[in-house]
C-alpha cells in the first residue's frame, strides 16, 4: 500500500469512528453510561494527531536574512530528493541505507523546528545518516578510496589512539542533520556569516563554558555546545548550534567532493566538536600538497585564524 493510499485508509478509520462516537454519545445521553463515548473520543484524538503528523509537506521553503547585507535567501529542502540522493550514495559506498520511512518520521516530528533553524541559521544542505555505520576507521577508508594518500593523522591524534581511540558524543540512531554548503569558511566572504564568526576562536569561546566543565563533558563523552554572541551591524546575536563529528564529516566531505569534485576545506580547518582524542578535541581538513585529508586534535585553548566550525543541528526518533 502507497503511502497516500495509507493515508487515505486512516481517514477513513476516523471517519468511522466518528459515525461510532455520535452513536455512542446519544446512547449516553439517554443512559446516562458515558464509558462508550469517552474511549471513543480518546481513540479519535489520538488517531487524529496520529494522521496529522504524517500530513507533512516533503518540501520546505524557508526565507533566510542574511545579518550582514540584509538579503533574503529563499531555501529549498525536499526531503524526498534528500533521501533518495543519499540512498544512492550509501549503496554505492556499500555503507547501510538509510530506511526512508524512519527518515521521513523524524522530517515530519520536527518539521517546524527544522523551518525555524533554517530561517534562523541559513542552513541550505541536509546530510542523512544511517544506522550501523561502521567503525571509524574503516569508514575513513571508504570515504576517502581513491584519493591521493592515506588520511594523515597528527601525533596528538594518534596519541589518543588514533581512529580507534576516537570518542564521540553523536547518538547511533539515524538522523537527519541540517548544515551549511559552502567550500571553505576561512578566505571565503560569502560563507555564511555565523560560521566565520566562528574562525580564531578557541572551544572555550565557542561553547561559553569554563575549562572544567569542557573536561567533564570530554570525560563523560558529552556533546560541546556551540553557545556564543556575536555582533554584526551593531545586532547582538546569540548563535546556539551544534558542531560535526569526525564521521559525519567525513561523509560530508566525500559527498560534496562527488558533487563538486572539489574538496569542503581547502583552505582552512574545521572544529569537530563531537569528536574527542584523548582530552583533546579533533579537527580536519583537506591538505592540497599531500593530496589527502587530514585529522588532527588540539587543546581546548587552542585557536587559529584559519580554524572554524561548520554549525549543524541534527533530529533523529
Amino acid at each position: 500500500m502507497s503511502e497516500c493510499q495509507q493515508l487515505k485508509s486512516e481517514y477513513a478509520q476516523l471517519e468511522t469512528l466518528k459515525q461510532e462516537f455520535e452513536t455512542a454519545f446519544d446512547d449516553a445521553v439517554k443512559s446516562g453510561n458515558t464509558e462508550k463515548a469517552k474511549q471513543l473520543k480518546t481513540e479519535i484524538q489520538e488517531k487524529l494527531a496520529s494522521l496529522k503528523e504524517k500530513i507533512v509537506p516533503r518540501e520546505i521553503k524557508a526565507i533566510f536574512i542574511n545579518p550582514e547585507t540584509s538579503e533574503q535567501k529563499e531555501i529549498k529542502i525536499n526531503i524526498q530528493e534528500k533521501i533518495q540522493e543519499f540512498q544512492e550514495f550509501y549503496k554505492k559506498h556499500n555503507l547501510p541505507i538509510p530506511n526512508e520511512q524512519e527518515i521521513m518520521s523524524v522530517w515530519r516530528k520536527n518539521h517546524k523546528e527544522i523551518k525555524e533553524e533554517i530561517e534562523k541559521y541559513g542552513y541550505d544542505n541536509v546530510l542523512i545518516i544511517p544506522e550501523n555505520l561502521p567503525d571509524t576507521e574503516n569508514l575513513n577508508g571508504i570515504m576517502t578510496e581513491g584519493y591521493g594518500n592515506a588520511t594523515y593523522q597528527s601525533s596528538n591524534f594518534t596519541g589518543g589512539g588514533g581512529f580507534s581511540g576516537a570518542k564521540h558524543t553523536e547518538n547511533t540512531k539515524a538522523k537527519i542533520i541540517l548544515c551549511h554548503n559552502d567550500q571553505d569558511i576561512y578566505d571565503n566572504v560569502n560563507a555564511n556569516a555565523f560560521e566565520k564568526a566562528t574562525l580564531n576562536k578557541n572551544i572555550l569561546q565557542l561553547s561559553g563554558l569554563t575549562q572544567s566543565e569542557l573536561e567533564k563533558k570530554i570525560q563523560n563523552q558529552e556533546n560541546i555546545p556551540i553557545n556564543f554572541e556575536i555582533q554584526i551591524n551593531n545586532q547582538k546575536i546569540q548563535i546556539e548550534a551544534e558542531g560535526l563529528s569526525l564521521n559525519e564529516y567525513l561523509i560530508f566531505q566525500r559527498q560534496y567532493f562527488e558533487k563538486n569534485q572539489k574538496h569542503l576545506d581547502e583552505k582552512g580547518y574545521t572544529w569537530l566538536l563531537k569528536t574527542f582524542s584523548a582530552s583533546r578535541v579533533v579537527f580536519s581538513f583537506w591538505h592540497s600538497d599531500d593530496a589527502r585529508l587530514r585529522v588532527h586534535a588540539t587543546a581546548l585553548g587552542a585557536s587559529r585564524g584559519d580554524l572554524a566550525c561548520r554549525l549543524s543541528r541534527s533530529f533523529s526518533n
